[in-house]
């Protein structure tokens, strides 16, 4: 089957979610109960180099959050954020000569690796900063992932410095409620842009794992297997979630899908099982993102956003919304009610 038929879209590290399922199954949340209907199998866990979407991300984030009843969970999953979780670019920017040289290195491939984020540094005579962007309206991360990239990114800093780096960073979302001691410590919000402000000076410090023939060998082939590659969907899971995602003429059937990728259902099906998934679950998942986006939206009822869903009645859809979100759709607009709608929550 080709992925060729859909347009690629951005990916995150696969590495990302195992970090997460290591997280919530240390708070007792097991790692079947936080993937089950997302595509994504134990199997798939397993692989060294996976990817994954940016909202398949965002709602395993959110379900990570509401099983385990922490709203600053993606500052304890950034803190957990490692070089070598991001492979073979992790280890050629270990290698490189100085912070600079590392930072750069990344700047340059993350891109190629995900073209929904954009890392930029600035360098000036006292103050320097390294900015994360997302460049690609169509495909935007939501604030609980932007956060644990954010606090990541800081983490992955000193780790290849292998000291401290005087630093702030600042975000342009407004402070979280209860803010978690890291974030009341080194983040200033409502900010213009979602960056990391330090000392220009730390950019010429040596790394303490710096080699020099290694940077070269490395670099060179990193750079030869990101290009290479270019992230296609790897997946018949993540094809199908893709485009059942942005679907916008209703929630499609299994029959329309297959029309749509030119196979048979059965056929489809087939392929799904062999990766412990089904279509019905992944569809089934998709409804209730969209669901979250319009409930946080605030500008329909309930019986709207069920109906407009596809569900035969509002306890069907509130039944389904409890199984993924632990939450019926009346507390969680309660829930959310402080939040401020972005182009997600609107235009699902």
């Amino acid at each position: 089957m080709s992925h060729q038929l859909l347009p690629a879209a951005p990916q995150l590290p696969g590495a990302y979610v195992n970090l997460l399922t290591k997280l919530v199954s240390q708070r007792g949340v097991s790692t079947q109960l936080l993937l089950s209907g997302s595509g994504i199998t134990l199997k798939k866990l397993d692989r060294p180099y996976w990817h994954l979407d940016f909202a398949c991300f965002d709602a395993l984030l959110r379900r990570a959050i509401h099983l385990t009843g922490e709203p600053d969970l993606p500052v304890k999953l950034g803190l957990q954020m490692t070089v070598t979780c991001h492979g073979p670019l992790g280890f050629a920017m270990l290698v490189s000569p100085d912070l600079r040289a590392a930072i750069q290195l990344g700047c340059e491939l993350l891109h190629h690796q995900c073209r929904g984020l954009r890392f930029t540094l600035h360098e000036g005579q006292d103050k320097s900063t390294l900015r994360l962007e997302q460049p690609l309206a169509s495909h935007q991360l939501g604030d609980d992932a932007l956060m644990f990239l954010m606090v990541g990114l800081g983490k992955v800093a000193g780790a290849l410095a292998g000291r401290p780096c005087p630093a702030r960073a600042e975000m342009t979302m407004a402070k979280p409620d209860n803010a978690h001691r890291f974030l009341r410590r080194l983040f200033r919000f409502k900010a213009k842009a979602n960056q990391w402000v330090f000392s220009t000076a730390c950019l010429a410090w040596p790394l303490p794992n710096a080699d020099p023939i290694a940077a070269r060998l490395v670099g060179a082939q990193c750079k030869r297997f990101i290009l290479a590659r270019n992230l296609p969907a790897d997946s018949v899971s993540q094809t199908i979630r893709q485009l059942v995602m942005h679907t916008t003429d209703g929630q499609p059937g299994i029959e329309q899908v297959a029309k749509k990728l030119k196979v048979s259902a059965r056929t489809l099906q087939r392929q799904l099982a062999t990766e412990g998934a089904n279509f019905s679950d992944i569809s089934e998942q998709v409804r209730c993102e969209k669901a979250a986006q319009l409930l946080r939206a605030r500008r329909q009822t309930v019986s709207s956003i069920a109906e407009e869903l596809g569900y035969a009645s509002v306890a069907n859809f509130c039944r389904a919304f409890r199984r993924w979100y632990s939450s019926t759709p009346s507390d969680y607009i309660k829930a959310t009610r402080d939040e401020v709608p972005h182009a997600l929550d609107t235009a699902p």
